[in-house]
C-alpha cells in the first residue's frame, strides 16, 4: 500500500508552502507530480485569487478570482471559480502524476477545487495509489465535505502550526526520503 500523508490546518498556517518546501526537498531524487496553490495579489497586496501550478511542467491556470468574467462560474466567496482551469491544468497534471510519479502532490482540497466533479474524481482515484508510492494532500481542516472525510479515514494526518511547521518539514522529508528513495550515502550505514 502506498504511503498517504495529509496536511490540515487552520488559514495562513503554512500548509502549501510546507508541501512546496518537501517537494523541493525531494525533486533531485524523486519522480515527483501534482498540483499546488499559490495566491495572486494585485499591486497593493491585496489577495485577488489563486493559481494553479502543475508540479511536474511548471504550467499555470487560473483557479478562482475576484474579478473572473464568467457568469457560468461558481462563487467560493467573494471568489468566482474558473472550472475550466481546474480541469484543464489539475487534472491532468494529477493523472499524470498517477500514471507513474513517486510522489503526486495534491495542493489542495477545498471548496473551489471541489466545485469541479472532475477533481473530485481524480482526488479520489489518488487514494487508491498503491505500490512504492506515496500521496501528500493537503485540505482545509474545517471542511466536512465526504471526500474531505474519506481522505481523513485514508491518509495519516498532519495538522500544522507555526510553531511545530519546521519539525514537520524534516520529519515529512524523511519519512517520504526513507519510504520513496534511497538513505542519503554520507548519513552512514541505515
Amino acid at each position: 500500500m502506498g504511503l498517504k500523508l495529509a496536511i490540515t490546518g487552520r488559514p495562513g498556517s503554512g500548509k502549501t508552502t510546507l508541501v512546496k518546501r518537501v517537494v523541493e526537498a525531494l525533486r533531485d531524487h524523486l519522480d515527483v507530480g501534482g498540483i499546488y496553490t499559490q495566491e495572486l495579489r494585485d499591486a497593493r497586496g491585496r489577495r485577488v485569487g489563486f493559481q494553479i501550478v502543475d508540479v511536474q511542467t511548471g504550467g499555470t491556470g487560473l483557479l478562482a478570482h475576484v474579478e473572473l468574467d464568467d457568469p457560468e462560474a461558481p462563487w467560493v466567496g467573494k471568489y468566482r471559480v474558473n472550472v475550466r482551469d481546474v480541469e484543464r491544468v489539475a487534472v491532468p497534471a494529477i493523472e499524470r502524476a498517477l500514471e507513474g510519479a513517486q510522489l503526486v502532490v495534491i495542493d489542495e482540497v477545498a471548496p473551489m477545487e471541489l466545485t469541479s466533479r472532475a477533481f473530485q474524481d481524480v482526488v479520489a482515484r489518488a487514494l487508491e495509489l498503491e505500490g512504492e508510492r506515496a500521496l501528500i494532500i493537503t485540505f482545509q481542516q474545517r471542511s466536512r465535505h465526504p471526500l474531505v472525510e474519506r481522505l481523513r479515514r485514508a491518509c495519516e494526518v498532519y495538522e500544522v502550526t507555526p510553531s511545530n511547521r519546521e519539525r514537520l518539514f524534516h520529519e515529512l522529508r524523511e519519512r517520504l526520503r526513507l519510504t520513496l528513495g534511497k538513505p542519503d550515502e554520507s548519513e552512514g550505514p541505515a
